[in-house]
């Protein structure tokens, strides 16, 4: 995907890293140099706009999706029980 022009960011750069974009999850550089890219060109900002509208339908479908009763709290408890036996700096098993 490219328009045919050089930019500062690569097409393939911008595109890899839309979702993190879209999600707030790059740092302020990269949110400049992806924000300039996508003004420049129109294949990105297309890519963008359906990376928005996949993740809007995942939000919409996930929402009618029942949690199973006491999933959260035995995530809770694997999770604590998981990092309650580990020492900071030893990441070894």
């Amino acid at each position: 995907m490219s328009c045919g022009r050089p930019h500062e960011t690569p097409c393939s750069q911008v595109v890899a890293s839309l979702s993190a974009y879209i999600d707030g999850e790059v740092g302020a550089e990269e949110y400049r140099l992806i924000a300039v890219h996508l003004t420049e060109c129109p294949p990105c900002e297309h890519q963008r706009q359906e990376v928005r509208r996949v993740q809007a339908l995942v939000v919409r479908a996930s929402a009618s999706i029942a949690t199973p009763e006491g999933l959260r709290e035995r995530i809770r408890v694997t999770v604590v029980s998981d990092t309650s036996h580990r020492r900071p700096g030893n990441d070894q098993e």
